[in-house]
């Protein structure tokens, strides 16, 4: 397990003073970010063996949103690794211990030269899991649904702003675009992600959604028509 204590910032807040639903994430991509640097990996480390991980599904229930100025405890731990598989559960506290938000996510472990997934080492398994974890339930559901007729939204060319540390489009930024679908105060109490491929500088993303009764489904095409993702929010 591993903590990462945080203070909201202005910048990390809508108009109503609480954080985005994007930033949420972020903190997320930050603190999974920090525990594998601290068990002596990272991205300088995982980039000199061609070796990485690969975010390929969110499940994230949001309970309370963070507001302005709270101070936060962003706690993650990897409690499975099997095969070419890994999955952590986050959570984020208030400053009296209450569960605000949790998450559930899994991934893939990467070949970054040849671009095909290999089997996680075991010594490498045991330096994000030093002992064993009791709760070991999968709550990440990893292919979300396709089906049903879509209407056409916005259509984004990737630039560089857009691209993390691997080249391609930061997994949180699907999230983001999937936010500008929603209608104006509409409050978001879970978050699916499906990561189907990665979307690359110059690529032309076309978005579109599916209203349903309880919440929006959000699809991401690249410019061949190929599934880059899935976005699904639930209304809280």
């Amino acid at each position: 397990m591993y903590e990462m204590k945080i203070q909201v910032r202005y910048s990390e807040t809508d108009q109503s003073g609480r954080v985005k639903l994007h930033q949420i994430l972020e903190y997320f991509q930050d603190c999974v970010t920090f525990h594998s640097m601290a068990v002596g990996l990272g991205i300088r480390g995982d980039k000199q063996e061609d070796r990485a991980w690969y975010l390929i599904a969110w499940n994230i229930r949001i309970h309370r949103y963070p507001q302005m100025a709270e101070n936060l405890t962003i706690v993650t731990e990897p409690y499975k690794m099997r095969g070419f598989y890994g999955y952590r559960r986050f959570r984020i506290l208030d400053a009296q211990g209450t569960v605000l938000v949790e998450a559930d996510s899994n991934w893939i472990f990467m070949d970054t030269k040849k671009m095909i997934p290999v089997k996680i080492p075991q010594d490498l398994a045991e330096r994000y899991i030093s002992a064993p974890v009791k709760d070991q339930t999968v709550r990440v559901k990893r292919k979300l649904s396709a089906d049903g007729v879509w209407t056409e939204g916005e259509k984004l060319t990737v630039t560089k702003i857009f691209l993390d540390s691997n080249g391609h489009v930061n997994n949180t930024y699907y999230v983001l675009w999937a936010e500008d679908v929603l209608p104006e105060c509409y409050e978001i109490g879970e978050v699916k992600v499906d990561y189907r491929q990665s979307a690359f500088l110059n690529d032309m993303i076309h978005i579109s959604y599916i209203e349903e009764k309880d919440g929006w489904r959000v699809r991401f095409l690249n410019q061949d028509d190929t599934l880059i993702a899935l976005v699904e929010l639930k209304k809280r």
